[in-house]
């Protein structure tokens, strides 16, 4: 059987040569008959992801930035945050999260998200410590590396300078959908289910007690959070070309 590869299912491989684990897996992929290209192709390039984010540990700027966010995760989260009620807390620390995703991609955004949580409750202990926080937080931070890491951001310049612009030069609107994506997953799956769950755990109320309370008052502030993202990636999209860039 011949199993050399046609020509335009080769040509994406360009992307991970440099990485020879990923290259056999992938060129592995690409021999089997049930196998479609984009399949191939998202898989190498998910894979390649966690490869160059787990890379970013060897680089001193990257763990001097990532721990200076985990830094600032921490201040948001102890003294910008509104405790509605135990179970039910108000924050905007996750924005750190999201630019540690940003920058340096899943694997460090999931040890940063876990890192953070325990750092915050060594900071300011609200009850008992419960591991199921910290794998929330790290499951929140691996989502938003794998939704927003080395993605291109086009910002108008237009944004920048103030110049009257329309809506539709100033909206990246493929950035958006991912940052709606990587939210709304993260709200659903982390905060309101695996939250909710906690929650019935360490108070010991039913899954339904706590399940409408928190589904509303996420829902809520899902399009809050969605306009604080995308904003606040853009932002961190030009410092971090200034300054890693030198763009």
């Amino acid at each position: 059987m011949d199993r050399e590869l046609p020509y335009g299912r080769k040509d994406f491989l360009r992307y991970i040569i440099r990485i020879p684990l990923l290259h056999i897996l992938v060129n592995s992929l690409l021999c089997s008959a049930n196998t479609t290209a984009k399949e191939v192709i998202f898989m190498s390039i998910l894979l390649k992801n966690f490869a160059f984010s787990a890379k970013e540990f060897r680089c001193l700027k990257s763990i001097v930035a990532a721990a200076l966010l985990v830094a600032l995760h921490t201040v948001l989260a102890v003294f910008v945050s509104i405790n509605v009620t135990p179970a039910l807390r108000i924050s905007v620390s996750f924005l750190a999260n999201c630019a540690i995703g940003y920058m340096f991609g899943p694997v460090m955004g999931f040890m940063c998200g876990g890192l953070g949580d325990i750092v915050q409750y060594i900071i300011k202990p609200t009850g008992p410590y419960f591991p199921g926080w910290t794998l929330s937080a790290a499951l929140a931070g691996l989502i938003y590396g794998l939704f927003f890491y080395d993605c291109n951001i086009k910002i108008s310049k237009k944004k920048i300078t103030g110049e009257k612009r329309s809506l539709l030069e100033i909206i990246d609107f493929k950035f958006l959908i991912r940052v709606v994506l990587a939210l709304t997953i993260d709200t659903l799956l982390v905060n309101v289910l695996l939250g909710t769950y906690w929650c019935s755990i360490m108070y010991g109320k039913g899954f339904m007690f706590y399940l409408t309370m928190r589904f509303t008052k996420n829902l809520i502030q899902l399009p809050i959070n969605i306009f604080l993202t995308y904003n606040v990636i853009g932002i961190v999209k030009v410092i971090n070309n200034k300054i890693y860039k030198n763009e």
